[in-house]
C-alpha cells in the first residue's frame, strides 16, 4: 500500500473516532433527566460506531502487516480484560461484557477469537483441568449504576457460543447429561460475565463462598 493510500485510510479512521467522540458528548448532554428511550438509542448508535471502528482498524493492521500479527488476539484478550484463572481445580473465565440477547449475538463476536487465544495459551503454559461431569456457574455481573430493570431474564441470553469455546478446552461435552448449570446475578463496579467450571462436588463450597444471599439465583 502506497503512502497516499495509507494516509487516506488513516484519515478515515480518524473520522470514525471523531464520530464516536461526538456521540459520547451527545450522551453526556442527554444524561441530566435523560429520556430512557432516547438515551439508550444514542448509546446503541455509539457502540455500533465503535464496532465499526474496531473492525476497520483490525482490517487496516492486517492489510499493512500482510496478515494477522503473531499473538495479536492474545494481546487483544489482555487489552479487553479477558481473564483466565484456575484455583483449587476450578476454572474461572472473566469476560468484560454481559452475554448478549439471543437475537443480538453479533456484538459479542469480537471477544471470541481473543477468548480462544487466552484459553489456548493458558492450556499450553499452565494446564487446564479437564472435566467429564461438572457444574458450570455463570455470574451475570451488572454495573451498580444500572437500574434493576436492566437485569435480563436468563432464558433470553445467548450462552452457547461462549460455552462451546470453553468446553473445547476443558470439557468432554457441555451436554446436560454431563453438566449441571447454575446462574446468578449481582451488581458490582462494572459489568462483566464470569463463568466457572468445577467438579460437581465443589459446587456447594463455591456457592457458600459467593454469598448467594446477596444475589438473584436460578
Amino acid at each position: 500500500m502506497n503512502p497516499d493510500a495509507l494516509l487516506t485510510r488513516l484519515r478515515l479512521e480518524q473520522r470514525y473516532l471523531i464520530d464516536i467522540d461526538k456521540k459520547l458528548h451527545e450522551l453526556e448532554y442527554l444524561l441530566p433527566g435523560a429520556d430512557p428511550v432516547q438515551f439508550l438509542d444514542a448509546a446503541k448508535r455509539t457502540a455500533l460506531l465503535s464496532e465499526r471502528s474496531t473492525a476497520q482498524l483490525r482490517s487496516f493492521l492486517f492489510t499493512i502487516y500482510g496478515g494477522m500479527p503473531q499473538d495479536y488476539y492474545l494481546q487483544a484478550a489482555e487489552m479487553q480484560g479477558i481473564r483466565i484463572d484456575v484455583t483449587d481445580s476450578i476454572l474461572s473465565v472473566r469476560l468484560p461484557a454481559l452475554l448478549p440477547k439471543k437475537t443480538h449475538t453479533e456484538g459479542f463476536k469480537f471477544l471470541q477469537s481473543s477468548l480462544h487465544a487466552a484459553l489456548k495459551q493458558y492450556a499450553e503454559q499452565q494446564n487446564l483441568p479437564h472435566f467429564r461431569e461438572c457444574t458450570v456457574c455463570i455470574e451475570h455481573v451488572y454495573d451498580h449504576c444500572l437500574p434493576i430493570k436492566a437485569v435480563r431474564d436468563y432464558d433470553n441470553l445467548e450462552m452457547k457460543e461462549v460455552l462451546d469455546i470453553i468446553a473445547l478446552y476443558c470439557m468432554t461435552d457441555d451436554t446436560g447429561a454431563l453438566c449441571d448449570q447454575f446462574q446468578t446475578t449481582r451488581f458490582a463496579d462494572s459489568s462483566c460475565t464470569i463463568i466457572s467450571v468445577m467438579q460437581k462436588e465443589k459446587f456447594s463450597a463455591w456457592l457458600d463462598m459467593k454469598n448467594p444471599a446477596t444475589s438473584v439465583k436460578n
